[in-house]
C-alpha cells in the first residue's frame, strides 16, 4: 500500500452514518446520530451505494384537545380519534375538531390499553382498559362501561382480540370475554401461562396466535374453539425461555413482534419474533445503554413507517433518551425535542410522544406526552410545530491511521444543495470529547460549502449540527490535510 508522504495535501471522506459504538452510555461521547436517519441508494452506474443522513420528519399539530396533563393511549376509530389524556377519554373529529369527553377514569396516570374488536351482535368496537376498568366505544360513539362482577382487575392494560373473544391478563392467568360479548365475563373463562412460574405483563397477538408476554418466558396460544374454559390452547413447540422487560414497549405487525427481553443471564436487548423463533436487532453498543436505564419498565416503545421507513422507537424515560432502530436499513439513530443547541455539548430530551394512531391517510399521528395535543409527521415539515428540530451529527475520533499531527486545510461537506440558503454548523474536538472548538457557520447552498484553516489535532471527533427550518440530507465530510513527521 502506498506510504503518505509528509507536507503532501491528503484527502480523506469520513462518513456521517454508521452504526454506535459507545463506550458506555453516557450521551455525550463517542458517535452519535439525532434526529436524522440513514438512508442507502444503489448507484447502478457506478456499482456503488451511496448513505445519506436525512433530518427527521417534523410534527404538525392536528388537535389541542385539552389543557396539559399525561397522554396515556390514542387510537382512531370509525372517523374519530380517541385520546386518553389523564382521567378523560375524549372523541375529536378526523380534522381534529369538536373534542368531546366519552369516558372518565379512575386513574390519571400509566399507559391505557385500546384495541379495535368486532362482534357479530355489537358490529365494531372500541375495546380501553386502564388496569382496573374496562370500557367499549361502539361505532356509533357511545361508549359502555363493563360491570361483570369476574371482569378482571388490576390488569395488565394490553388487551389483544382474537376470533370474536377478548383477553386480558391478570396475574399468571390470561381471560377472556364470552364469544362476541365484551360485556360478559364467565370465571371459567382463563387459562393459565404456566410453563414458567412468572407473572404475565403484557400480550400480543403475532398472525393466529396470542403471544403471551411473562417476566421470564414467552409463551403462544392459538383457538383451539375448547368447548370448556378458554378457547386458548399453548403452542408447545414454541416457548422462548426469555421474558420481556418493558411491557409498554411492544409493537405488533403483520410480520413480527418486537420487544425489549431479558433473561436470566443477565442484560436486555432488542429481538423481534419472526414466527416463532426471536432475532436480536441490538447490538453492544445499544445494549450498554439500555441496561444503564434504572427503571426499564417505565419505558415506552411503538413501531410506526414514515418516509419509506419502517422505524421502531423506544422512549427510555429514566434517561431522558429516545432511541429508533431503523428495519429497513438495520441501523439504530435517536430521536428528540425540546433540545438545546446552545449548551456545550448539547443537551437532548426525549422524543416527547409516547402513544401513536393510523387513521389510513398514509400519516402517523401522536399523543403527546404532556399537553393533550395530537400531532402528526410530515416529511414536508422541518420544525416541531415550529420549535426547531436539532439534528446533531457527531463521528468517532478520526486519526487517518497514523497518531502523527494532522494540519488541517479545509473541510467541505458533501450533500445535497438547496435553492435558500440553509447553514450547518461544524465544530470538532480533540480531546476525546470533553470541550468542543466553536462553532462555523457552513451555507451548504453555496456551491463550494467549506470551513478552511482547521489547525492541528492527532484524534479529532467532527461534530455537524443543524437547526434551520428546512430540509437536509448529507452525504459526507471531506478533510483536505498535511500529515506531520511526529
Amino acid at each position: 500500500m502506498a506510504q503518505k508522504q509528509p507536507g503532501k495535501k491528503e484527502k480523506a471522506r469520513l462518513p456521517l452514518i454508521g452504526a454506535y459504538s459507545n463506550r458506555g452510555s453516557s450521551p455525550y461521547k463517542d458517535q452519535r446520530f439525532v434526529n436524522a436517519f440513514p438512508e442507502t441508494r444503489k448507484v447502478e452506474q457506478l456499482d456503488n451505494t451511496r448513505i445519506y443522513i436525512n433530518k427527521r420528519p417534523g410534527l404538525v399539530e392536528l388537535a389541542n384537545v385539552t389543557t396539559d396533563a399525561q397522554g396515556r393511549g390514542l387510537a382512531h376509530f370509525y372517523n374519530h380519534f380517541y385520546a386518553i389524556i389523564g382521567d378523560k377519554v375524549w372523541q375529536t373529529t378526523n380534522s381534529g375538531g369538536s373534542p368531546t369527553v366519552k369516558i372518565t377514569l379512575p386513574s390519571s396516570t400509566g399507559p391505557c390499553g385500546m384495541v379495535q374488536a368486532n362482534s357479530s351482535t355489537l358490529g365494531d368496537y372500541l375495546f380501553i382498559v386502564d388496569g382496573t376498568v374496562g370500557w367499549i366505544i361502539k361505532s356509533d360513539g357511545t361508549a359502555t362501561q363493563i360491570t361483570d362482577a369476574d371482569f378482571p382487575t388490576p390488569h395488565a392494560p394490553s388487551p389483544v382480540f382474537l376470533d370474536g373473544y377478548v383477553f386480558v391478563a391478570k396475574g399468571s392467568d390470561v381471560y377472556n370475554c364470552d364469544l362476541d360479548n365484551p360485556l360478559s365475563w364467565s370465571p371459567d373463562q382463563y387459562l393459565s401461562a404456566e410453563q414458567f412460574p412468572d407473572p404475565v405483563v403484557a400480550l400480543a397477538r403475532q398472525n393466529n396466535q396470542i403471544v403471551v408476554f411473562g417476566v421470564s418466558s414467552i409463551e403462544f396460544f392459538y383457538d383451539a374453539a375448547n368447548a370448556s374454559g378458554s378457547p386458548l390452547s399453548r403452542n408447545d413447540a414454541a416457548i422462548i425461555q426469555m421474558g420481556i422487560a418493558a411491557p409498554h414497549a411492544v409493537f405488533q405487525n403483520e410480520q413480527f413482534c418486537a420487544y425489549v427481553g431479558q433473561s436470566e443471564s443477565g442484560g436486555r436487548a432488542v429481538w423481534v419474533i419472526e414466527g416463532f423463533k426471536p432475532r436480536k436487532v441490538s447490538d453492544e453498543f445499544i445494549e450498554r445503554i439500555i441496561d444503564a436505564d434504572t427503571d426499564i419498565q417505565t419505558a415506552v416503545g411503538y413501531g410506526f413507517r414514515t418516509v419509506g421507513h419502517l422505524f421502531l422507537l423506544l422512549n427510555l424515560k429514566q434517561q431522558d433518551r429516545t432511541l429508533v432502530y431503523d428495519f429497513d436499513e438495520k441501523l439504530w439513530h435517536e430521536w428528540s425535542t425540546a433540545t438545546i443547541p446552545t449548551s456545550n455539548p448539547i443537551v437532548h430530551h426525549a422524543f416527547g410522544y409516547d402513544h401513536i394512531a393510523d387513521n389510513e391517510s398514509g400519516k402517523v399521528y401522536l399523543l403527546s406526552s404532556t399537553t393533550g395535543d395530537i400531532y402528526y409527521l410530515s416529511p414536508d415539515e422541518y420544525t416541531d410545530e415550529g420549535n426547531p428540530i436539532v439534528v446533531e451529527v457527531r463521528t468517532n475520533k478520526y486519526d487517518m491511521d497514523t497518531l502523527n499531527r494532522k494540519f488541517g486545510a479545509s473541510a467541505r461537506i458533501i450533500g445535497d444543495s438547496y435553492d435558500d440558503p440553509n447553514t450547518v454548523s461544524l465544530s470538532w474536538s480533540d480531546d476525546d470529547y470533553q470541550t468542543w472548538s466553536n462553532s462555523y457557520p457552513i451555507n451548504i447552498s453555496d456551491g463550494f460549502p467549506t470551513k478552511a484553516r482547521l489547525g492541528a489535532w492527532r484524534r479529532r471527533a467532527w461534530r455537524l449540527v443543524h437547526t434551520q427550518n428546512a430540509p437536509l440530507r448529507l452525504e459526507s465530510l471531506e478533510v483536505i490535510y498535511e500529515e506531520g513527521i511526529s
